[in-house]
C-alpha cells in the first residue's frame, strides 16, 4: 500500500468551525454532510432507519430531522444521491425535505428521479431536480447552488446470486445507476463514488482524478477488501491528499480502524454524528 503516511495538511477535531475549514459530519453508511465557504452539501444522506446489522442507518430522530430540514439539516444547498437503493435514499424523505427546504438543489440518477416523480407534490420541487445519468465511462459538468459538481457514471459494485430459472450466477446490481460526484466547493474538492465496482480500471483511468487534486476521497471499503487491485487503482487514478472509507459492517469497523490507525491520512469513522474539520491549503 503506497498511501503516505504523513499528510501534507492539518487535520484535527475542534469545537469551532474556522473559516478556512471543511467540516465532515458522518451521519451513516455513505451519507456525509459537508460544509465550508458557507455552503452545506448532503450526500446519500435522506433514507430511512433500518433494523439492519450490516451498516449504520440514521437513528428515527435523525430522519424526522432530515425531514423537517432541522439543524444540522436546515439549510442544505444540494443533495446529492449516488443511486436509489434503500440505504442511500428513500423517496418520501427527499420530498418532505425539500418542501421544508425550498433552496435545496437535487442531483440524482434518472432512476430515483422516477421514483420522487410517483408522488402528487413532485411537481412542488420537480424544478430544483436534476436528473442525468451519463453512458458508460462518460460524466458531466454542471454548476449547482453555485457549485461546480463533475458527475461520473460509475458501474455498481457486484452482487452475485444464482438465477433460480437457469441456475448461473448473475449480477443483482447489474441495471442500478450509480453515480459518482466530484464537488469543488471554493477550491476544496471532495469525491464521493457511492457503490462503485473498486476494480474498474477501465473506468477510473478515463476519469483521470489524479489530475483534480482531490482534498478528500470518500471511498467504499472494498477498495480495500477486494485486494491490491483497489488500493492501486487509488493510487494511480485517485490520489486524495485524504480518505474515508465508508459503508463498513459495524461488526468489522475496529478491524478498519486497527489496520489503518498508523495512517494519520485516514479516517475512518468511529460512530454516527462524528466531525472532522479539514483545514483547507487552497
Amino acid at each position: 500500500m503506497k498511501i503516505a503516511l504523513v499528510p501534507i495538511f492539518f487535520l484535527c477535531w475542534m469545537n469551532l468551525l474556522a473559516q478556512d475549514s471543511a467540516k465532515i459530519t458522518y451521519i451513516s453508511n455513505e451519507v456525509f454532510l459537508l460544509e465550508t465557504q458557507g455552503k452545506k452539501v448532503l450526500i446519500d444522506g435522506l433514507f430511512a432507519h433500518m433494523d439492519e446489522n450490516w451498516y449504520d442507518s440514521p437513528s428515527e430522530e435523525n430522519v424526522a430531522l432530515m425531514e423537517a430540514s432541522a439543524p444540522p439539516f436546515d439549510l442544505i444547498d444540494l443533495i446529492a444521491v449516488t443511486h436509489k437503493h434503500r440505504d442511500h435514499f428513500d423517496d418520501q424523505i427527499v420530498l418532505h425535505h425539500m418542501l421544508n427546504n425550498q433552496k435545496a438543489m437535487l442531483i440524482c440518477p434518472e432512476q430515483a428521479a422516477d421514483l420522487l416523480a410517483e408522488h402528487a407534490d413532485f411537481e412542488k420541487i420537480k424544478a430544483r431536480v436534476i436528473a442525468l445519468t451519463p453512458g458508460d465511462c462518460m460524466d458531466s459538468s454542471l454548476v449547482v447552488s453555485g457549485i461546480p459538481v463533475r458527475v461520473m457514471r460509475l458501474e455498481h459494485s457486484y452482487y452475485m446470486e444464482e438465477d433460480s430459472l437457469t441456475g448461473t450466477q448473475v449480477n443483482r446490481h447489474r441495471d442500478i445507476v450509480n453515480l459518482g460526484y466530484l464537488f469543488d466547493i471554493e477550491g476544496f474538492k471532495a469525491f464521493h463514488c457511492g457503490d462503485t465496482n473498486p476494480l474498474n480500471e477501465k473506468e477510473y483511468s478515463t476519469f483521470a482524478l489524479q489530475h483534480e487534486a482531490i482534498d478528500i476521497a470518500f471511498l467504499e471499503r472494498m477498495f480495500v477488501t477486494g485486494g491490491g487491485k483497489g488500493m492501486d487503482i487509488i493510487n494511480k487514478y485517485i490520489q486524495p491528499e485524504h480518505i474515508v472509507f465508508m459503508h463498513i459492517n459495524p461488526a468489522n469497523r475496529d478491524l478498519f480502524i486497527k489496520h489503518f490507525k498508523e495512517l494519520e491520512n485516514i479516517t475512518i469513522f468511529e460512530a454516527p454524528m462524528e466531525s472532522i474539520y479539514y483545514e483547507t491549503s487552497k
